[in-house]
């Protein structure tokens, strides 16, 4: 009984959230915790004074690449007291080469130039850029510099932030892709809400929880 009556709330957010999402001004409907969001341990944000939205993808994620477009327009949109970053996840030793790809491409400073571009690759393109030979044969015909390219992808300090970002997934309780966390301490999950189209708007409603959280302080 339980399960039913928390995936019939969960059903009536949605839609309530998604109808809320398209209407001028109005405020995001506010997650249910255990049914849209989890608490996690809190964890520091990287900006102090401003709410953290950090993402938890990784690049095979079919359901990450649909979510990319509309992540993009909805970055276009967040409000100054929001800081956002991207987080690799890693939970499997399989996913470490494509997490690398993302720090090498950030440590080039062309991460926002090719990151759709790398979804496209894969998911489009049926290319494997967790292979060396296939990456660096994409990433001449992207522009890049192979030579550049080979020397980042295997430097200490790609290594440093691969780590890094295997501690995170950890840290932050990340069981699926894709996953948001929410100043630190709030947790929700495609999986969690049941669709892409929902989760964003779930993340607003994370946002406005933590934006009310802070004007009670």
């Amino acid at each position: 009984m339980k399960q039913l009556i928390a995936a019939l709330s969960r059903a009536w957010l949605m839609g309530a959230g998604l109808l809320l999402a398209s209407m001028p001004g109005a405020v995001a409907a506010e997650p249910m915790e255990d049914v849209d969001y989890v608490l996690i341990t809190p964890q520091p944000v990287a900006v102090p004074g401003k709410i953290e939205v950090i993402e938890f993808f990784y690049y095979d994620c079919e359901s990450c690449n649909r979510l990319e477009p509309r992540l993009e327009s909805w970055l276009k949109t967040l409000p100054q007291d929001i800081s956002f970053r991207r987080v690799p996840a890693l939970r499997r030793t399989a996913w470490t080469p494509l997490t690398r790809v993302y720090f090498a491409l950030e440590q080039l400073g062309e991460i926002e130039r090719l990151h759709a571009q790398v979804y496209q690759a894969i998911h489009e393109g049926g290319l494997n850029l967790g292979n060396s030979s296939e990456l660096y044969k994409w990433a001449q015909r992207s522009g890049l510099d192979r030579d550049k390219l080979e020397q980042v992808l295997d430097s200490d300090l790609v290594t440093a932030q691969v780590q890094r970002a295997r501690d995170a997934t950890v840290a932050y309780a990340i069981r699926a892709t894709p996953s948001f966390v929410v100043n630190g301490k709030y947790m929700t999950s495609g999986r969690m809400v049941g669709s892409l189209e929902a989760l964003l708007p779930i993340v607003d409603g994370l946002i406005d929880k933590s934006r009310a959280e802070r004007a009670l302080k």
